[in-house]
């Protein structure tokens, strides 16, 4: 498979058209994909690196998210961690009312006894992989010693990430009615976390590569919580990570409530290339697995990976002044990679160059910046970071030496003349 991209890619980039200036148009792309409607309020598939949406279904309307919501708890609780701020080790005591909630039959957690302390390790695992309720305000406790100013820092880190829609109330996604005394300040007791599955998307993507141990706990099938000796064995609620359909799917996290319905946050690495998912809104539990299924088989049905080598030579575009050749080659100063509709033609691919300045003059050393590139696939969807192409340094593939100082001044007079 992997052979197969590196040949797709070779063919693409001998036969590209580059295009060089600023405010030229897409080329319309002569793909037309099959129809994908899944049956879920709304939908994201995106590629873990680059941030690329490759499918999206209603994707920047926010909805109620349930326990999905413990994905920034994660994110916030492992920042901490790297920062030193907390350790693994570290140990906690619940609230009287968070015991109640841990045994509370009707919502997902790990008993909790009050006058016992748990490990941040003990409470992050149980989240994660049994969507532990209790466990979640635990750590948001470790954090920031209350609830309230748990999910003021929660709402901060939203928007540091470039999230501005999401409404926020608790560390675990439940209705707040749940929380007892340890609601935040006036709200509805029917109020409940809602992001845009956009959102959750980039919270996954940030996850993922800046904390990519988390997959090391999310694929986990099943865990022992010790109380004291006292054994229990907590279930992943991630069906998918038993799949036989080879999707390989190692993570991420459900959510479910009355006003989410099944919600599903996903993340397969098939052939080196990860996808993130996300599903809100499905119909019932098996729903949101089959509708991620749907999702991630349309993807691999319907799309290739292309790779552009870093140090991969486009053309000659740049025009240099003062020196002894009247242009460069230029090459892509780092990888890149598009998901492409299957059968796609060449042109549908296009390549912007846009120098560095109006004039280039020599002497250029190899290696040195002389322009940006700008590249985009007709007919695509954008980035989850607003961005509409990907962009990265155009470099020269060579030295240009610059011309006699005499013969240089000569033509400067020629310019002003």
């Amino acid at each position: 498979m992997l052979k197969k991209l590196k040949k797709l890619g070779i063919s693409f980039l001998t036969s590209l058209m580059v295009v060089t200036g600023i405010g030229q148009g897409f080329i319309n792309a002569d793909q037309t994909l099959p129809q994908l409607d899944l049956e879920a309020k709304s939908a994201i598939a995106v590629d873990a690196k680059t941030g690329q949406i490759i499918y999206a279904k209603d994707d920047k309307q926010t909805y109620p998210v349930a326990s999905m919501s413990k994905l920034l708890t994660a994110y916030i609780l492992l920042q901490a961690i790297h920062k030193g701020e907390i350790t693994w080790e570290t140990r906690v005591t619940p609230t009287a009312t968070e015991v109640d909630i841990s045994n509370n039959t009707e919502l997902t957690n790990v008993p909790l006894q009050e006058g016992h302390s748990y490990t941040i390790r003990q409470l992050y695992q149980a989240m994660l992989v049994g969507s532990a309720n209790a466990a979640t305000m635990l750590i948001g406790n470790a954090i920031s010693g209350t609830q309230t100013k748990f999910i003021d820092k929660m709402r901060e880190t939203a928007k540091s990430l470039g999230i501005t829609d999401a409404k926020i109330y608790s560390a675990n996604g439940l209705t707040a009615k749940y929380l007892g005394d340890e609601i935040y300040p006036n709200t509805d007791e029917n109020a409940e976390n809602e992001f845009s599955v956009r959102d959750m998307a980039i919270i996954s993507q940030k996850l993922i590569k800046e904390y990519p141990e988390i997959l090391e706990t999310t694929k986990l099938t099943k865990i022992d919580f010790n109380d004291n000796g006292e054994i229990t064995t907590v279930n992943n609620t991630n069906k998918l990570l038993q799949d036989d359909s080879n999707l390989e799917v190692d993570g991420l996290k459900t959510g479910t409530s009355d006003a989410a319905g099944y919600c599903f946050a996903s993340t397969t690495n098939k052939d080196g290339h990860r996808i993130i998912t996300v599903i809100a809104g499905a119909k019932d539990n098996d729903a949101r697995f089959d509708q991620t299924k749907n999702l991630l088989n349309y993807i691999y049905n319907n799309y290739d990976y292309l790779a552009i080598s870093t140090n991969q030579a486009l053309r000659q575009d740049v025009k240099v002044k003062y020196g002894k050749q009247s242009s460069i080659s230029t090459i892509i100063g780092n990888d890149l990679s598009l998901w492409v509709p299957k059968n796609t033609r060449a042109k549908a691919l296009q390549i912007k160059l846009t120098p560095k300045s109006s004039t280039i003059e020599a002497p250029i050393k190899q290696g040195e910046t002389v322009g940006d590139y700008q590249i985009t696939i007709a007919g695509n969807l954008g980035f989850i970071d607003g961005s509409t192409d990907l962009k990265t340094k155009a470099l020269a593939a060579n030295s240009v030496e610059g011309i006699n100082i005499l013969i240089k001044w000569w033509q400067m007079l020629s310019d002003t003349i």
